[in-house]
């Protein structure tokens, strides 16, 4: 009997080979790399991205695109720094952070399944406005104009344990790996999961087959946007303050690192374990980039060059498949 892995398999195979090749240059070129503190931080920074990378994932499977998560976690983080000094427990302010991402995400599905704006310019709007938000709540203080675009030192203790870690791994890197986890299961196993692969193929059957496409473009804002305010309240906690600048340049990090996991911008394709090794894969070349002294410059340079191969690397491996399924059909009809 012939093995035959899957065109699935094959991509996700080389999505892993990427990590790997590219781990083993950087721990073969520096000498920091492999240290155990570089590793956890690296996979700290990963879960950051990685948390938004997943909820765009959801986006992008069901045929759309976020462009919002950076403005969420702007405004996210600066109303999360605020209430910190109410004295409220850390495990309420992450559930308000938690539930004030997912608002944004449900304007963002508003905007979309309700005015009809496309998913382009809804969420492109709307990310400039969360962001324009949280610069106002960010220079407002008392009321007042303060011009201040850091926030004072967080002293909530309970909050800031959120930003910890046990023996050198944090906790963020264990909710993005739960996360991620979960995730998989719930687009792999549940109707919402089936019915997003199914619009993300093709809208118009999938309305056809009884699926209600606005309230399922909808809820995958609205996770979109959780996921997004997940990430900004943990960035908070770790950081011990919040800034004006958190989050910038996060919402295309995300698509990039959906794109390097192999989900195809369109939908359909790909799943949310693809974001979770893109995200890896996106920090490793930004840490790289840090070991060895580059300008910030590069940063740019390196993830505007990987999402133009990825995605040219996908339309061929796509044709690739293609002609492979119609191969293999053709063998079973000579059969």
């Amino acid at each position: 009997m012939k093995f035959k892995i899957r065109n699935k398999t094959v991509r996700r195979l080389v999505s892993i080979g990427l990590v790997i090749a590219l781990a083993l240059f950087f721990a073969l070129s520096t000498e920091a790399f492999l240290s155990p503190r570089n590793l956890f931080l690296l996979l700290k920074d990963s879960a950051y991205l990685g948390l938004i990378a997943l909820g765009v994932s959801i986006v992008i499977i069901g045929g759309g695109i976020d462009l919002s998560g950076g403005g969420i976690v702007c405004v996210v983080g600066i109303l999360t720094s605020r209430l910190t000094f109410t004295g409220l427990p850390g495990i309420v302010i992450l559930a308000g952070g938690v539930i004030l991402g997912a608002v944004c995400g449900a304007a963002n599905g508003f905007l979309i399944a309700a005015v009809h704006l496309t998913e382009f310019v809804a969420t492109l709007a709307t990310g400039f406005v969360f962001t324009g938000m949280g610069l106002l709540f960010a220079y407002r203080s008392n009321g007042r104009i303060s011009g201040n675009l850091i926030s004072k030192s967080i002293t909530n203790k309970s909050f800031l344990a959120m930003g910890k870690h046990i023996n050198g791994l944090y906790y963020i890197t264990i909710v993005w790996v739960a996360m991620s986890v979960l995730s998989h299961f719930v687009m792999v196993r549940t109707k919402f999961g089936l019915h997003t692969y199914a619009m993300g193929s093709h809208e118009k059957s999938a309305e056809m087959s009884g699926v209600n496409v606005a309230r399922q473009k909808a809820l995958g804002f609205v996770i979109s946007g959780a996921c997004a305010g997940l990430a900004s309240v943990m960035v908070v906690a770790n950081m011990g303050a919040s800034a004006a600048s958190l989050g910038t340049g996060y919402e295309f990090q995300a698509i990039a690192a959906c794109v390097v996991g192999g989900l195809v911008l369109g939908g359909g394709k790909g799943d949310t374990i693809g974001a979770f090794i893109g995200s890896i894969f996106m920090l490793l070349v930004l840490n790289g980039l840090y070991k060895f002294n580059l300008p910030t410059y590069w940063q740019y340079i390196f993830q505007g060059a990987i999402i133009i191969i990825a995605t040219a690397f996908d339309a061929q491996f796509a044709k690739f498949a293609q002609k492979r399924r119609a191969a293999e059909s053709a063998a079973r009809t000579a059969a």
